[in-house]
């Protein structure tokens, strides 16, 4: 996906921990799907627990589903491309899929597994991004890819080294995405915050003078 950079500033449109601190709602047309990468998630080492792996795909599959209906997307991706550069739509980029993703994983708060960025053609037209599964300590080469952008909104996923594009890590732009979740949500709970009964006395007195 190109012009990452150009869209850095845009709001993530994903409530916050929807995975998190729901059950995720995996379509009913897709349960089979979940269970079926759950299990390959599962196998990508002894260590890893298979309640995270099934909570991990089940999640994806959820957030793809949620996203895809929040983004209004339109088939083909590159049509739903035109429209977001446009200011037709206000998300719907790859870049933006795998950020809403990764934020959505991030909540479940795996131990056994880690969530990786990764990034092929960057920089150019057919810039593509991606969210990354793999055993804890394990390079990307090792894992499956969680690509929403691909099928416009239902899931796509593969192993990382079977996979057409030239898959390489971006540990840099991961953190720029969970700082901008992170800041995003520091400042909803602060709106959301109640005032305290000496800020309100503060106020009213000041209103009052």
């Amino acid at each position: 996906m190109p012009f990452r950079s150009l869209f850095s500033i845009v709001s993530l449109a994903v409530a916050v921990g929807f995975c998190g601190e729901l059950p995720a709602q995996v379509p009913p047309n897709s349960t089979v799907c979940a269970h079926v990468l759950g299990d390959r998630i599962a196998g990508l080492g002894p260590k890893v627990r298979p309640d995270e792996a099934r909570r991990v795909a089940e999640c994806a599959y959820a957030t793809a589903r949620r996203l895809r209906r929040n983004y209004g997307t339109v088939w083909p991706p590159s049509l739903n491309n035109i429209l977001v550069n446009t200011g037709i739509r206000k998300r719907g980029l790859c870049f933006q899929w795998a950020e809403d993703l990764l934020t959505q994983l991030d909540a479940l708060k795996v131990t056994t597994l880690d969530l990786h960025w990764a990034e092929a053609y960057a920089g150019t037209w057919r810039e593509h991004n991606v969210v990354v599964v793999t055993a804890k300590d394990r390079p990307i080469h090792d894992g499956i890819l969680l690509d929403c952008w691909r099928h416009c909104g239902h899931l796509f996923w593969s192993a990382v080294a079977t996979d057409d594009y030239p898959w390489v890590e971006d540990r840099r732009y991961a953190g720029i995405a969970r700082r901008k979740f992170a800041a995003k949500r520091k400042s909803r709970l602060a709106e959301e915050s109640p005032i305290s009964a000496n800020e309100k006395e503060s106020t009213i007195t000041a209103l009052m003078r």
